[in-house]
C-alpha cells in the first residue's frame, strides 16, 4: 500500500517538475517580434481602408449603372415605339390626311 502511494506522489512530482520546465522554457517576445507586429497592425489598417475605399467605389460604379440603365431602357422604349410607327408606315397618324399642313381641320 506504502508503496502505490509513494509511486503515486513520485509521479506527482515529476509531473510538477515537467509541467515547470515546460512552462519555464518557453520563449519570450523579443523586440524585433514586436516591431514585426506592429508593422502587420498597420498593414491591416491600412488593408481595412483600402477596403473601405473600394467599397465606397463599388456603391458608387453600382450607382452609375443604374444610371446608365434607366437611360437605355429609355432608349428601348423609344427604340420599340419608332419600330412600332414603322410596321404601320404610312397610316401612322390615322387621323393625318396629306396636303392639310397648315389648315385647321374641324371634326365633327
Amino acid at each position: 500500500m506504502q508503496f502505490k502511494s509513494s509511486l503515486k506522489s513520485l509521479l506527482f512530482t515529476g509531473s510538477l517538475l515537467a509541467t515547470t520546465f515546460i512552462f519555464s522554457s518557453c520563449d519570450k517576445v523579443t523586440e524585433e517580434q514586436l516591431k514585426q507586429l506592429e508593422e502587420l497592425r498597420r498593414e491591416e489598417s491600412s488593408l481595412k481602408d483600402q477596403i473601405s475605399e473600394t467599397n465606397s467605389e463599388i456603391s458608387k460604379l453600382k450607382s452609375e449603372l443604374s444610371g446608365v440603365n434607366s437611360q437605355l431602357d429609355k432608349c428601348n422604349k423609344d427604340k420599340q415605339f419608332v419600330e412600332d410607327k414603322l410596321k404601320s408606315w404610312p397610316n401612322v397618324w390615322p387621323d393625318w390626311t396629306p396636303g392639310t399642313e397648315g389648315k385647321l381641320i374641324e371634326k365633327k
